[in-house]
C-alpha cells in the first residue's frame, strides 16, 4: 500500500509540477492561434493516415482501430484524469454520443475504408465533414450559417469535384461500398463539432477528450481480444514497425491532435474546424509525391480551390 500512495503522490507531483502542462494550457486558451491549430491537425491528420495503411500490413483493420483508441485512453489518462471532475451529468449523453459515433466507429470505419479505396479517396471523401457541420447543424440544432460560409463550402466542394472528376481515384477496384464508410465517419465528425459548439461548450478539450476515450476503452479491448491478437502476435520487425506507428498515430495523431481539435471548435466554431478535412487531401498527395506519385495540374487546381473555400467560409461579416 504504500509504494501505491508513493507512486500515486509522485504522479501528482509531476503532473501539477511540469512547466510544459501548464504552457500548453496558456497556448490551447490563445483564441489568435486558430488557424495554427488548423493547419497543425491537417499536417498531423493527413500524415496519421499513411501510417495506418502501413499498419495495416502487419495487423487487420480491426486490430488497428481498436489499438488506436486503446494507446490513445492510456496516453490521455496521466494527463487527463483529473479534469474528468469537470464532468457534469449534463455533459454524458453527449460524451457517450460522441465516443460512439465520433470516435469507436469511425476508427474502424476509417482503417477499413483505407485498406480498400486507398488513402487519397479516404481524404477526399473526408473532406465532406464541413457540409456536413453545416445540414447537421442547421437541421438538427438549429445553428445558422452565413452566406460567406455556404459560399465558402460550395467552393470547397466544387474543389473536391475536380478531384474526383479528373482522377481515377477508386482505381478501377470497382469498391465503391467503402467509400461509404468514410462518408458516415464524415458524419460522425460532423456531429462531434456541433454537440461540442452546442452542449459541451463549457466543457475543456482535455475533459472531452479524455472522457471519449476512456468511454471507449473496454469496448475496443473487447474487440482486439476477438481478433486473436494476442495469438497472432509473434514480436516481428514488421509488427514492431506497425506498432510504433500505431502508437504515433495514437499518441499525436489521435489523443493530442483530438484534445486541439475540441479546443478549435470552441475558440473558432464548428465550421471553420472541420474545414481541416478539406487540407488533409492536400498533405495526403504530398506524401504521395514523395512516394512517387504523381500531382496532375488538375489536382493542384482543386487544391487551390479548397484552400479558398477554407478562406471564405471564414471571412465573417465585421458589422454583425
Amino acid at each position: 500500500m504504500l509504494k501505491i500512495k508513493i507512486s500515486k503522490t509522485k504522479l501528482d507531483v509531476f503532473i501539477k509540477n511540469r512547466r510544459f502542462l501548464s504552457l500548453f494550457y496558456n497556448i490551447m486558451e490563445n483564441k489568435n492561434l486558430k488557424w495554427i491549430f488548423l493547419i497543425t491537425l491537417s499536417v498531423v491528420w493527413g500524415t496519421s493516415l499513411f501510417l495506418i495503411k502501413k499498419a495495416t500490413l502487419s495487423f487487420n483493420s480491426y486490430q488497428v482501430g481498436a489499438l488506436i483508441m486503446i494507446f490513445s485512453a492510456f496516453i490521455l489518462l496521466p494527463f487527463g484524469y483529473k479534469s474528468l471532475k469537470k464532468i457534469k451529468k449534463e455533459h454524458i449523453g453527449a460524451l457517450f454520443i460522441i465516443a460512439l459515433f465520433s470516435t469507436f466507429i469511425p476508427s474502424f470505419m476509417f482503417t477499413i475504408a483505407i485498406g480498400k479505396v486507398g488513402v487519397s479517396v479516404t481524404s477526399i471523401l473526408n473532406s465532406l465533414t464541413p457540409l456536413n457541420t453545416l445540414w447537421l447543424g442547421f437541421f438538427m440544432f438549429g445553428i445558422k450559417f452565413s452566406k460567406n460560409q455556404v459560399l465558402g463550402l460550395l467552393i470547397g466542394f466544387g474543389g473536391l469535384l475536380v478531384y474526383f472528376l479528373t482522377g481515377n481515384f477508386y482505381q478501377g477496384s470497382g469498391e465503391y461500398i467503402y467509400s461509404l464508410l468514410v462518408i458516415f465517419s464524415s458524419i460522425g465528425y460532423a456531429l462531434n463539432s456541433n454537440l461540442i459548439m452546442t452542449k459541451l461548450k463549457n466543457l475543456n478539450a482535455l475533459s472531452i477528450t479524455t472522457a471519449t476515450f476512456l468511454i471507449t476503452l473496454i469496448p475496443s479491448i473487447i474487440v482486439l481480444f476477438y481478433t486473436d491478437f494476442f495469438e497472432a502476435y509473434t514480436g516481428s520487425s514488421e509488427q514492431i514497425s506497425s506498432l510504433i506507428y500505431i502508437l504515433f498515430k495514437a499518441g499525436i495523431g489521435t489523443a493530442l491532435a483530438m484534445v486541439i481539435y475540441n479546443k478549435l471548435v470552441q475558440i473558432s466554431s464548428a465550421i471553420f474546424a472541420s474545414s481541416v478535412t478539406y487540407l488533409i487531401p492536400i498533405v495526403a498527395f504530398i506524401w504521395g509525391y514523395f512516394d512517387g506519385e504523381i500531382v496532375n495540374r488538375w489536382q493542384f487546381i482543386a487544391g487551390l480551390l479548397i484552400l479558398l473555400g477554407v478562406c471564405v467560409a471564414n471571412k465573417l461579416k465585421k458589422n454583425k
